[in-house]
């Protein structure tokens, strides 16, 4: 895992069970607790050659939205997408093949910025019970410092990339811009916001890389970088919907 003072990409590095390894310290426990079936129906699991790959957000019954570094690269074919369950071993989930990888054109691999990619299905999923779209922010849509918002995933809970199969969930507050803004965060963008706890005790290395930040059950941020897992006084940074909204309803019409 990267120092503190240098970025790195939250691929599979998620809510774990409760304890969350970094290079060379002692496991720590950060929070996030077992979803129950059917508490996310919006979840996704981007799947890689038959592995947890990524996180992402059903938006209609066709597309998905996810970070553009889960994507960028990857071939359709290689990638599948599971919907509709919080246990990846149980088999009861809906498993699509992709058809397309929309990654945005204005993406960044060295800053991050512009980090979103939409994903369309081969077939539209089976809305109902567990499987349910969520809704996207607004263009504008904002809120005060200490929010409390919503990451989830089924990633990493060790530094051996070992996954619990199981959806965790976890609580973090959102960063007002008199701290989460390019002086204080250098790389930081318009297209950014940043979340976590002050003390470190709470952040998005709990979340899958392109999963959910939710804000009163609407799509507020996509899970994007971060300086490490639970760093005090370094928040992990979010992809912000708002700021991308015209481009998701152009490419997905929703």
């Amino acid at each position: 895992m990267c120092a503190d003072n240098t970025p790195f990409l939250l691929l599979i590095l998620a809510i774990g069970a409760g304890n969350l390894v970094q290079a060379a310290e002692e496991p720590r426990i950060i929070g996030g607790q077992f979803a129950t079936p059917g508490q996310f129906p919006h979840q996704v699991s981007l799947q890689l050659n038959g592995r947890h790959h990524c996180g992402g957000s059903l938006i209609s019954d066709t597309m998905i939205v996810t970070a553009a570094h889960c994507t960028r690269g990857q071939s359709a074919s290689q990638m599948k997408a599971i919907v509709g369950t919080n246990d990846l071993s149980a088999g009861n989930g809906q498993t699509m093949a992709i058809a397309q990888l929309i990654i945005h054109p204005q993406y960044n691999p060295q800053s991050q910025d512009f980090d979103m990619s939409l994903i369309r299905l081969s077939s539209p999923v089976q809305l109902g019970g567990g499987v349910q779209t969520i809704q996207l922010a607004d263009a504008d849509a904002n809120y005060a410092a200490d929010t409390m918002a919503t990451i989830s995933g089924f990633g990493a809970i060790n530094q051996n990339l070992q996954l619990p199969n199981r959806l965790k969930f976890a609580q973090v507050q959102l960063w007002s811009r008199d701290f989460c803004n390019a002086q204080n965060i250098p790389g930081l963008t318009d297209r950014m916001v940043c979340a976590g706890h002050p003390s470190g005790q709470v952040s998005s290395c709990q979340g899958d890389s392109g999963g959910p930040l939710t804000v009163d059950g609407k799509l507020f941020g996509v899970v994007s970088w971060g300086f490490g897992c639970g760093a005090k006084g370094r928040p992990a940074m979010y992809t912000y919907v708002g700021a991308l909204r015209s481009w998701i309803k152009q490419n997905a019409n929703v």
